[in-house]
């Protein structure tokens, strides 16, 4: 568990850095090749082409900065979930706030990828580019 909330914290810290560089490839990188992000409006964002582009929508939405709250962590073997809330700070508007699940999956040689992202909004003041 140590091991895998170390990384957590590096996948958390790239986030972060993602944002401050306006970086969709490094955000996309974080996913597996099969990776999958889940919106609030029912849309699949397959892969991490798809995943770079649809960040890059954020970005153009404003967004500025991400934290999280009240991480909870199931870790198994080769697949760890992640439960929290996360808070979107966009350049206009309200912070937009959600409840989040991540499934990470050990690749072969030992590092963690995201490879599903499933989160619901909570409020209704979300920029229409980021549903």
């Amino acid at each position: 568990m140590v091991a895998f909330a170390e990384h957590l914290a590096e996948v958390h810290h790239s986030v972060v850095r993602a944002i401050e560089e306006r970086d969709p490839a490094l955000f996309a990188s974080l996913y597996t090749d099969a990776g999958t992000l889940l919106t609030p409006d029912g849309r699949a964002v397959r892969g991490r082409g798809a995943i770079a582009e649809e960040f890059g929508n954020w970005l153009a939405a404003g967004l500025v900065k991400q934290t999280l709250e009240d991480v909870d962590l199931t870790v198994g073997d080769t697949v760890a979930v992640e439960e929290g809330i996360a808070i979107g700070e966009f350049a206009e508007g309200p912070e937009v706030r959600s409840n989040y699940i991540v499934v990470h999956v050990r690749q072969d040689g030992g590092s963690w990828l995201m490879h599903r992202d499933m989160w619901t909004h909570v409020g209704a003041d979300v920029p229409a580019e980021v549903l």
